[in-house]
């Protein structure tokens, strides 16, 4: 009995089991740099040049970043202030299109979020650790949700094929000699 819940304990914990990124998902201390608007979705020496923007913006104006949780979980990513908990932002996976390791500071990294329709923002972080703990569970997540993405497109395949039936649909033959007759 014992042996049965410390398994289901290194089960919940193991770093890679998709079961991880659910609820509030993997969190992580950091702080944000800031925020700058892009021209593109995608590429490093842009992403490079928006964290070196942001850092020395931030330290022109001798302000403190704001201390923030990283939540990296199913339903994307979620920043949250440090003392109040209160969400800042909410990123969904499928709007963010680019992720950057900062090639000068291990502990800063950047992601581009949004859509051609609203435009395209850059988001600066510098984590209390290696940032790749961070990149890595992003990278984790979005395999997770793809993964998940094609097993949806594969069962609707299906459906359409008419292989599987819809989930709640049972369809008893009549002429099953279990089935007692109904006399009318």
């Amino acid at each position: 009995m014992q042996v049965c819940h410390f398994q289901h304990l290194l089960r919940q914990f193991d770093k890679n089991e998709p079961g991880r990124f659910l609820g509030e998902g993997v969190s992580f201390r950091a702080k944000l740099i800031g925020v700058l608007e892009v021209p593109e979705a995608r590429g490093d020496r842009m992403c490079q040049e928006a964290l070196a923007d942001l850092k020395m913006a931030i330290r022109a104006a001798g302000e403190h970043k704001q201390r923030i949780q990283v939540h990296v979980a199913i339903d994307g990513l979620r920043l949250r202030d440090d003392k109040t908990g209160d969400s800042l932002y909410h990123h969904p996976v499928h709007k963010i299109s680019f992720i950057a390791q900062d090639m000068t500071d291990s502990r800063a990294f950047g992601y581009i979020f949004g859509s051609p329709d609203t435009g395209h923002r850059f988001f600066g972080i510098k984590t209390d650790k290696a940032a790749s703990q961070v990149v890595i569970a992003m990278r984790d997540l979005f395999q997770v949700v793809f993964e998940l993405k094609k097993k949806e497109v594969e069962m609707a395949k299906q459906q359409l094929e008419g292989k599987i039936l819809p989930m709640r649909t049972h369809v008893i033959p009549i002429s099953d000699p279990k089935i007692p007759k109904v006399k009318t």
